[in-house]
């Protein structure tokens, strides 16, 4: 699948093949080691992250009967495993002959390993060779390393130089790092000051240079203002953008913005099963030709789903 990506079913072949590389050192090393392997019954010595081990089923389920792996990171920055399920398969129901998903910010597999279980080729890639690791290690612990493609890097690096522009992904997907969970103290998250690693007008660009279907999963208190802005700046005045509220175990996780043509005319079924609930908005812009478009609470037309349909 190219010389850019690492298959997840072979990462320790990988990691000796190129061992002359640093980084790949670094990865032989944490394979030897067994490194961050999760002892479910045993709580974290990091007393800070006690909130996210309690809830450690909701990130991934199988963290009791196979290895899962995190670094302390990744404790607050993997998507709870319900709303990753969610996803993947809004996505292979908006886009059913899809082959190739890209997952930019893949941290520790949350969503790489759910989009893997939609689609045949799933690539990850994420900055941390720790995170890399984690990722192809949890991929096997859910028997999904073998639709898995990693490649560890800076994604500025990677989209300037075209390193991942060979392949034809048929959406991309990213959670991009919020700054951790400091992402609260503001009413307002500023999408373009406070989100890595770089605002959302350039991240959005930046996406939409692999592929027309663009999801990504942001702050729930994020400036919709800016939201609209960049939409429009990037795609133009008559753009829109798609924006689903997530809401699991009673409390408000973030919110998907999608871009894409597939993703802004499907329409689910309506569910009778909400335990777990997503709040709809979608946002036409701009609303007049001659007016400022907005995107505030007012505006909202909500839509209840189940989050596992």
């Amino acid at each position: 699948m190219g010389k850019n990506f690492i298959h997840a079913s072979r990462i320790r072949h990988a990691a000796r093949k190129r061992k002359d590389r640093s980084k790949y050192q670094t990865l032989r090393k944490l394979i030897d080691d067994n490194a961050y392997k999760i002892e479910p019954s045993k709580p974290l010595k990091n007393g800070k992250l006690f909130k996210y081990w309690k809830n450690r089923r909701r990130l991934f389920s199988k963290i009791d009967s196979s290895s899962i792996y995190m670094t302390d990171e990744l404790w607050f920055s993997v998507t709870p495993e319900r709303i990753a399920c969610f996803l993947a398969n809004f996505v292979k129901a908006c886009i059913p002959n899809g082959e190739r998903i890209l997952d930019v910010f893949c941290g520790g597999g949350g969503n790489t390993i759910q989009f893997a279980m939609q689609f045949p080729y799933v690539y990850g890639v994420d900055y941390s060779i720790e995170h890399i690791y984690c990722t192809a290690k949890n991929a096997q612990s859910y028997g999904v390393d073998d639709r898995i493609w990693l490649k560890q890097g800076s994604w500025k690096k990677l989209i300037s130089k075209g390193k991942l522009s060979k392949i034809k992904y048929d959406c991309v997907f990213g959670s991009p790092p919020w700054g951790g969970p400091e992402y609260l103290r503001s009413e307002v998250y500023d999408l373009e000051q406070h989100l890595e690693p770089m605002g959302i007008t350039k991240m959005l660009r930046s996406f939409l240079k692999l592929s027309p279907n663009v999801i990504m999963f942001l702050p729930r208190n994020s400036d919709l203002e800016q939201l609209s802005r960049a939409t429009r700046k990037v795609l133009g005045l008559f753009a829109k953008c798609k924006v689903l509220y997530v809401k699991e175990n009673g409390y408000m996780k973030g919110m998907l913005c999608m871009w894409g043509e597939c993703f802004l005319n499907y329409e689910p079924e309506a569910q009778e099963n909400k335990k777990i609930e997503l709040c709809s908005e979608d946002e036409e812009l701009p609303r007049e030709q001659k007016d400022e478009p907005s995107a505030t609470k007012g505006d909202k037309s909500i839509d209840i789903y189940d989050i596992n349909g």
